[in-house]
């Protein structure tokens, strides 16, 4: 079907997450160009979820939702042993450890219409609250639809150095889903307490660590952060 080159759209129904690389790449045509084409993760719609995902296909409803594990790429099965429980063991596990690159990142995820998201942040009030993210969610499109904005937590590198365990490179903190019309502007705020900032260290307990402290505002957790903050501890 994809060799025709039409417009295709692939539904996956499955309970995890699938090494799909083979067909992402068969997408392309033999001129180099990429042929119209689309991948929805449904996982297990079920009886409930079938109606939905319908009205979501034919361009009834635009509240797409975002990828809540990480896909590899098929590689990953030779890298990293399913057996292997240790998470930041070699390339890692999840989006928190993996080092490779993902064949889609946790949290991705697309819409039929457009977001831009700008982010500042206000004093904070230690020693309870770190920080107050506002964030402005504009629809720069053509469609009424729903964004999910993410916000993530990682310890500064002097921190990470300094610690006798492993740390996630990014961990997810916080979230907040959206509706915002066509050409409208939505806000969203986030209030984060210091306890937000806690690692877990190799006892198990977790523990807030004086230093620098990143926090991301972005729509997945494979780059191209909305913004960047920084908290001292």
């Amino acid at each position: 079907v994809l060799a025709l080159g039409k417009p295709t759209v692939l539904v996956l129904v499955n309970g995890g997450a699938l090494a799909i690389d083979t067909l992402v790449a068969r997408a392309a045509r033999a001129d180099g160009s990429v042929a119209p084409y689309a991948i929805v993760e449904a996982f297990n719609p079920n009886v409930a979820g079938t109606p939905p995902l319908a009205a979501t296909l034919f361009g009834k409803e635009n509240r797409w939702g975002k990828l809540p594990v990480t896909m590899y790429p098929h590689k990953f099965i030779d890298e990293k042993a399913m057996t292997d429980y240790d998470m930041s063991a070699g390339v890692g596990r999840t989006y928190k450890y993996y080092t490779g690159a993902p064949l889609f990142p946790f949290g991705h995820g697309l819409s039929y219409t457009i977001f831009e998201v700008a982010c500042t942040t206000a004093a904070a009030a230690p020693p309870v609250v770190a920080a107050t993210i506002a964030c402005a969610v504009r629809n720069t499109g053509g469609r009424d639809g729903d964004e999910v904005v993410q916000l993530y937590h990682a310890v500064g590198d002097a921190v990470r150095k300094g610690l006798d365990h492993p740390a996630p490179r990014r961990a997810l903190i916080d979230f907040a889903r959206v509706s915002v019309a066509a050409g409208g502007v939505a806000n969203v705020s986030f209030v984060v307490e210091m306890e937000a900032l806690q690692v877990v260290n190799k006892t198990g307990a977790r523990h807030l660590y004086p230093g620098e402290h990143r926090l991301y505002v972005a729509r997945g957790a494979g780059g191209g952060d909305d913004a960047r903050f920084t908290v001292n501890v």
